[in-house]
């Protein structure tokens, strides 16, 4: 079977992006023809799918996606394609892997129309959501498929929420793991130190912030900020007087490791659409806090491996939540690992769930 992906800047190598090369390269295992479409391509070459870089016109950034999503359009058809997936909204997909927040409720009132980035992005989505659409969609959450299920009259039969996301290289970067004393080691860390981990870009918006007044309240804690240079970091380290307890790590830095030198990982986000590197930190074994707007909030409530917060966020609710798993720290320890044991027996599901769909939705398929 032919089967072409969409995804709009591949460079990017976000979450979304991950995913989609994920996705094409194990299609291409089940011995598929598998080509991925973009509009800029990362440097290093991909030895099992064919990736295009397509030439797509505009000047703003709406413009140019919805140039990207006519050309995919028309390459597809010239290409007698048998499927076409889409990570990012191309109307007329067969399945759409919907990774972003939809516009219809980000855009409200009647000004939306009015303005031109809003009237576009609105029409892209609305080709894949509409009544009239027949394209099968994939959702993160149970909560990301309710919320677009409020924005428009989405049939049941065309929604599929995905088994919670991991990628390969993480079990395999588990598996392959020192012990934790030469983890911290590593790291410079204490053995006997108790270690709470942030990981993120951008910091605020993962709450960064929030994490560093709690940290006050907890003198013994020592805090890794993995993930983001944000300039406001380190003058607001130094404003609340815990240079000594707080490091700052740039991006880049082995996840797996710095989840398993944690004794708990925090992520006091704003907004968080699902929160991948919250299966990972339970694959790890590492206890979570998390804010109870993050789409996989409900997989640490579900087994019990750490606290989810209430919603409207408060610093105090931070601050007991941390007291209470530092205080019964071997129980959430005990729980993080049982759900780990748990993901390995999952191992790929998500992987499977799609290729199944595809295959399934493909117009010519059988």
């Amino acid at each position: 079977m032919r089967v072409t992906l969409a995804v709009f800047q591949l460079d990017k190598l976000g979450g979304k992006e991950r995913d989609s090369l994920a996705v094409a390269r194990f299609l291409a295992a089940r011995g598929h023809a598998v080509t991925v479409l973009t509009s800029s391509a990362p440097a290093a070459p991909e030895q099992q799918v064919q990736v295009l870089v397509l030439p797509i016109k505009g000047a703003s950034n709406h413009a140019r996606t919805t140039s990207f999503a006519a050309a995919v359009r028309a390459h597809h058809a010239a290409a007698a394609g048998d499927a076409l997936l889409a990570f990012d909204r191309v109307p007329g997909a067969d399945v759409f892997f919907a990774a972003d927040p939809s516009y219809t409720l980000r855009y409200s009132g009647l000004t939306s129309w009015l303005l031109p980035r809003r009237r576009a992005m609105l029409a892209l989505e609305r080709g894949l959501f509409d009544v009239t659409a027949k394209s099968h969609i994939f959702f993160l959450t149970a909560r990301q498929r309710d919320e677009y299920r409020a924005a428009y009259r989405l049939d049941p039969a065309r929604a599929t929420i995905l088994p919670l996301i991991l990628h390969e290289e993480r079990y395999v970067a588990v598996a392959a793991r020192d012990d934790k004393a030469e983890i911290r080691a590593r790291l410079g860390l204490a053995g006997d130190a108790v270690v709470a981990l942030c990981i993120g870009i951008p910091a605020k918006r993962k709450g960064f912030d929030r994490a560093l007044e709690a940290l006050a309240a907890h003198p013994k804690l020592q805090l890794i900020l993995a993930g983001s240079s944000d300039r406001w970091i380190e003058p607001r380290v130094a404003q609340l007087g815990l240079q000594d307890r707080v490091r700052v790590l740039p991006y880049g830095a082995d996840v797996v490791d710095l989840l398993s030198a944690a004794d708990v990982f925090l992520h006091p986000a704003r907004e968080e659409a699902a929160g991948v590197v919250l299966g990972e930190a339970l694959l790890a074994g590492t206890p979570v806090i998390v804010s109870g707007v993050c789409g996989y909030a409900p997989e640490i409530a579900r087994c019990r491996a750490g606290i989810v917060l209430p919603e409207p966020f408060e610093t105090a609710a931070l601050v007991r939540a941390i007291g209470e798993v530092l205080g019964q720290l071997p129980a959430f320890r005990q729980a993080a690992e049982a759900e780990s044991a748990r993901l390995q027996q999952v191992r790929g599901d998500w992987l499977t769930t799609i290729a199944d769909k595809v295959e399934a939705q493909a117009p010519r398929a059988g």
